[in-house]
């Protein structure tokens, strides 16, 4: 039974990542003038959430889209699951606080790669075999937790990142900036709109 879940769940991951998650959410892929998309991942569930926040008609909205892995029908045959969505409320306008997401520097957050060497302990140490100094390094990788994918959008300014794991890399490296901004925006979300996210 074990292993019929695992093939189960391999074929599903094998479609998935051929299938575009917007599709599975059913949104659009292009973004609005004004809108910020924070996709969490999946990990090892069926489904995975999209946190959305746009303008459309100069009326604005948030959003939490729990989309479902297709339902395998036969070896080579899915179908697709509908998505749920829940339109979030707040008690400030949904304007300010894109704004402080704005004020939360999404617009500039680089990719988790461009400060992957802050993750790094760097020792000299002299080598006798070598006779000279040289420079080590160990990077701490963190398995457990949630990865993020981000797209911002307003006016011709865009920006869109994956931070894998940040609030568990974020304990082991607290003087990050670029993981402290990021979970700050992960917080504010789950503050202003009530959900866990």
């Amino acid at each position: 039974m074990r292993l019929l879940f695992i093939i189960s769940f391999l074929s599903a991951f094998t479609f998935l990542k051929s299938q575009n998650v917007d599709k599975l959410a059913n949104i659009a892929s292009e973004l609005k003038e004004s809108e910020i998309r924070i996709y969490k991942d999946q990990g090892i569930t069926n489904s995975g959430h999209i946190f959305r926040i746009y303008k459309e008609d100069k009326i604005w909205k948030a959003e939490l889209i729990q989309w479902f892995l297709p339902k395998e029908i036969s070896k080579d045959e899915f179908e697709l699951v509908k998505p749920k969505l829940t339109v979030l409320k707040s008690e400030k306008s949904l304007e300010e606080i894109f704004a402080n997401f704005e004020a939360g520097n999404i617009k500039f957050l680089p990719k988790e790669e461009n400060f992957k060497y802050k993750k790094s302990n760097k020792k000299v140490i002299y080598d006798e075999d070598e006779k000279a100094f040289l420079i080590t390094s160990t990077l701490m990788t963190v398995v457990d937790g949630t990865g993020y994918s981000v797209k911002y959008q307003s006016g011709k300014q865009q920006n869109e990142f994956n931070y894998s794991n940040p609030e568990s890399y974020l304990k082991e490296y607290p003087n990050i900036d670029e993981l402290n901004d990021f979970v700050d925006i992960l917080k504010y979300i789950r503050k202003e709109f009530n959900i866990e996210f």
